[in-house]
């Protein structure tokens, strides 16, 4: 059956279901305590967490950013090896048929 218990873990449709919900309740219990947390700092401590919250981001935007031109680079390769192999394919059919044009 779907979303049976096996072996303590969850099998099925409901794994899915289950790990967002139980990410969905950590994420709560971890926004609330930084709430809790931020109330007790003092306005520069906020700015500072603040910062490195940016930094962070930003570190994961820069680290995106490498990761889809290195994306961008492979596809471009794939592509023109692709359009080699079709026009190396070309050449070897026209050469085909001329040779059977040439044998007439």
């Amino acid at each position: 059956m779907h979303g049976e218990m096996k072996g303590g873990h969850m099998h099925g449709e409901m794994k899915g279901r289950y790990m967002h919900d139980e990410m969905r309740k950590n994420w709560i219990k971890k926004s609330v305590l930084m709430k809790e947390i931020m109330e007790h700092l003092s306005p520069e401590d906020k700015k500072k967490l603040a910062a490195m919250k940016l930094d962070m981001k930003i570190s994961l935007v820069e680290k995106k950013n490498e990761i889809l031109k290195d994306r961008k680079e492979l596809v471009a390769k794939k592509l023109d090896m692709k359009t080699y192999a079709s026009e190396k394919e070309l050449e070897i059919l026209k050469a085909l048929r001329d040779m059977l044009k040439s044998k007439d």
